[in-house]
């Protein structure tokens, strides 16, 4: 593992369970952890290094490898600060809500663009998946949730993701979240990006930080308005923000 994440910089937004969790899977990796909560005594604070108050891009930056440094601020805010000089290798979503759908939402709007739920995409969208798989829906906001876990349900772990069978229900899959997902959202927003997570150790999941800079940048040169679906999924849970973009 150390020589995975040697000299990386991982970014771990929420210090609860999950990200509790990949810190102690990331503590002798060699790894340079950004871990960014809002809570002082946080979960995963004790595991820290060094805290910092407030989203200091220079402290983020100066982190050295085998190192937790702990952020207390907003994770979105300050990963939008990181992404606009720098591209984390590993991102570690472990805050209520959809982080990629947040990140993507501010990085926009500090562009000078304006962004609502597209309420209108996210029905279309929503008639291309089973239903059986919606867990829920805000009109609001456009954000979609997906899962094979029945309401109520929580995976047994540890668990590898099958692609085609859930392993706690023993139900057959229809294909990985990510792929139905990706159809949904086909021709339906002008713009989509399913962003693959993947597991990072111990069940927690995270997504490359390449994935979420390259999508932004291709954003640039975007004429408006247009609808955009951004979503994060495994083979077996699914989040997807739809937005108008003006």
């Amino acid at each position: 593992m150390a020589n995975i994440f040697k000299d990386k910089i991982v970014f771990v937004a929420g210090g609860g369970h999950f990200g509790t969790e990949a810190i102690k899977s990331l503590r002798a990796s060699s790894a340079k952890v950004i871990l960014v909560d809002t809570i002082s005594n946080c979960k995963a604070s004790k595991f820290a290094d060094e805290k910092v108050n407030g989203c200091d891009i220079d402290e983020a930056f100066s982190i050295e490898s085998n190192s937790v440094k702990f952020f207390l601020c907003d994770a979105v805010e300050l990963l939008n600060k990181i992404i606009r000089r720098a591209t984390p290798d590993h991102i570690v979503p472990a805050i209520p809500g959809h982080l990629a759908g947040e990140v993507v939402k501010r990085w926009l709007e500090e562009e000078g663009f304006k962004l609502k739920g597209d309420s209108e995409t996210a029905i279309e969208v929503l008639n291309e998946i089973p239903k059986s798989l919606v867990m829920s829906y805000n009109k609001e906001t456009g954000r979609i949730v997906t899962s094979y876990m029945p309401e109520g349900r929580l995976c047994n772990l540890p668990c590898d993701q099958p692609i085609d069978f859930c392993r706690t229900t023993g139900r057959k899959k229809a294909g990985p979240m990510y792929s139905i997902l990706e159809f949904a959202t086909w021709k339906k927003a002008e713009i989509s990006k399913i962003i693959h997570s993947y597991k990072l150790q111990r069940d927690v999941g995270c997504f490359k930080g390449e994935d979420i800079v390259s999508f932004l940048s291709e954003l640039k040169n975007i004429k408006t308005p247009y609808s955009l679906a951004i979503g994060t999924s495994c083979s077996c849970h699914g989040v997807l923000n739809l937005f108008l973009v003006n």
